[in-house]
Formats: structure tokens, C-alpha cells, sequence
């Protein structure tokens, strides 16, 4: 194959920096245009079939597919503004509404959970690919490392679980 097959082949390659995230409904009441704007960072979410081995009278026997399998997990990057901490103050929202560090106490499982679109755009801004994370939260908001060696913004990492993902057209 030369490289002008391959050219006329692939006309418009997708863009790793060209996607945008949606949270619908920041519960703890966030802004969510913040954490639109602000996500740095962000992946497609993976998946895979398990697989099941039959073993047949002393041979390796034959492999069949098993169930759809999902991380679960999904990790994006955050940028903070010193002025209104909206990213961090979301966050910490949202966390303190799942479990109260106080209290221990936090909200039924619906009411912690919501929706987040990853959508992937081509260089005309037109939506090609849109990911749906359902029943999303926060599970872990990620250590910040500050150093007077550095010279860098500071970054928020957060680790987000969720029900499932699917594509949606």
C-alpha cells in the first residue's frame, strides 16, 4: 500500500485535541459551563468481550465470546481559575454530596449521579462521535503536586465511576 492510498483513504483524521466534554448536571450545584470549559484532559472509554475456554476431551478446545466488560473508570484533568475556584469548588460539591466528611452521610444513589457527553469534533466543529457516561460520579479527586520548581498551572485530577457508556448517534 503506498501512502497516497492511504491519502485518499483517510481524507479527515480524527483530532486528539479536538473534542469537548458536557456535564448535564453538576450535582452539588457546580457550574457546568466551568467544567466544560475547563477540562483539559480526557479519553474515549474503553471496552473489551471476555472470553470463555471449553476444554474438549484433552485438546485446547474451543473459545467463545462471554460479556461485555467496562473499566468503569474514566480520568480527566481540570484547570482552576484563583479568582472563582469554580472547578475545585464543583468538585468538592459534588464529593461532599455523595459522602459528607462530617457527617458520613451522603445522597441515595440517583441523586448522586448524572450524565457526561464526550463529544469528538472534526476541523468544521461537526460532532462525529458522542460517548453518553451513564450514572456518573466523582470517586476520587486526584493529589495536586505543587512545587516552587515548576512552572506550570495547576491541574485537578479527577477519576469519574460510572453505570456503563455507550455510543450515541
Amino acid at each position: 500500500m503506498s501512502a497516497d492510498v492511504l491519502k485518499n483513504n483517510l481524507t479527515n483524521p480524527a483530532k486528539s485535541y479536538l473534542w469537548y466534554v458536557m456535564f448535564t448536571n453538576p450535582i452539588g450545584g457546580g457550574d457546568a459551563d466551568a467544567l466544560d470549559t475547563r477540562c483539559r484532559s480526557a479519553s474515549i472509554p474503553g471496552r473489551s468481550v471476555g472470553t470463555i475456554d471449553i476444554p474438549y476431551k484433552g485438546t485446547a478446545g474451543i473459545r467463545v465470546p462471554g460479556k461485555l466488560q467496562m473499566s468503569h473508570s474514566w480520568s480527566v484533568s481540570f484547570l482552576e481559575n484563583t479568582e472563582d475556584q469554580k472547578t475545585y469548588n464543583a468538585l468538592y460539591a459534588w464529593h461532599e454530596a455523595i459522602v459528607g466528611a462530617r457527617t458520613g452521610i451522603g445522597g441515595p444513589d440517583l441523586a448522586v449521579k448524572s450524565d457526561i457527553y464526550l463529544r469528538c469534533i472534526d476541523q468544521a466543529g461537526n460532532v462525529w462521535l458522542t460517548i453518553k457516561l451513564i450514572g456518573a460520579f466523582p470517586s476520587e479527586l486526584g493529589d495536586v503536586s505543587l512545587s516552587y520548581e515548576d512552572n506550570s498551572t495547576i491541574q485537578f485530577p479527577v477519576t469519574w465511576s460510572y453505570d456503563r457508556w455507550e455510543k450515541v448517534d
